[in-house]
């Protein structure tokens, strides 16, 4: 009997599930890119402790420039499926304009 009740009481004290709200997900910046990028297990990180820094350089900016058209293309190819051309590339200029 108390193993079905467990359920009801639990019920009531937990009405509602917690769960992540992915819609006001905020948007990924520059910064935490770059973060990313320049992290302890990146190659950026190896090849300025052994003294190549154009090497760390020149990976940086593939990798920024890798990451940075992964999610514009990504956000894009959300925005397109919801709403029309024309908004899309104002979202996609909003997001360049701040970001810098």
């Amino acid at each position: 009997m108390k193993l079905v009740l467990l359920p009801f009481f639990a019920a009531l004290i937990f009405p509602f599930p917690v769960k992540g709200n992915l819609l006001d997900k905020k948007d990924i910046t520059f910064q935490e890119i770059e973060a990313e990028c320049k992290n302890a297990d990146s190659k950026y990180f190896e090849y300025k402790k052994i003294g190549m820094k154009q090497f760390a350089k020149n990976y940086l900016k593939l990798c920024m420039e890798k990451k940075v058209n992964y999610v514009l293309q990504s956000k894009y190819d959300k925005c397109l499926k919801k709403n029309k051309l024309d908004y899309c590339h104002s979202i996609i200029r909003k997001w360049l304009s701040k970001s810098n």
